[in-house]
């Protein structure tokens, strides 16, 4: 995730617009997103998970346990992320 914070224009720039419906996968929104952008991100850091395999959908899932730490990524004034961290 770290990596994403500078790398992926979506999540680095506050007001950066999806990709235009005539470029291909463009202007669509993944089934079970909401499309709407948060005003931060959370890294949760762990030191275990688990994994469940949901047999109807033919996926796994990755349950953390309890985080260690949670850092905090708000955009500033100038609609870009800060990439340091509050973190607690």
């Amino acid at each position: 995730m770290t990596a994403a914070l500078t790398l992926c224009p979506h999540i680095a720039l506050g007001r950066h617009r999806r990709a235009r419906a005539d470029r291909p996968g463009g202007g669509l929104i993944p089934p079970g997103s909401c499309g709407d952008k948060p005003d931060r991100y959370l890294l949760g850091v762990t030191r275990e998970y688990r994994t469940v395999f949901i047999p109807e959908h033919g996926f796994s899932v990755y349950l953390p346990a309890r985080f260690k730490t949670v850092h905090e990524y708000r955009y500033g004034p100038d609609g870009r992320l800060n990439t340091d961290p509050v973190t607690r």
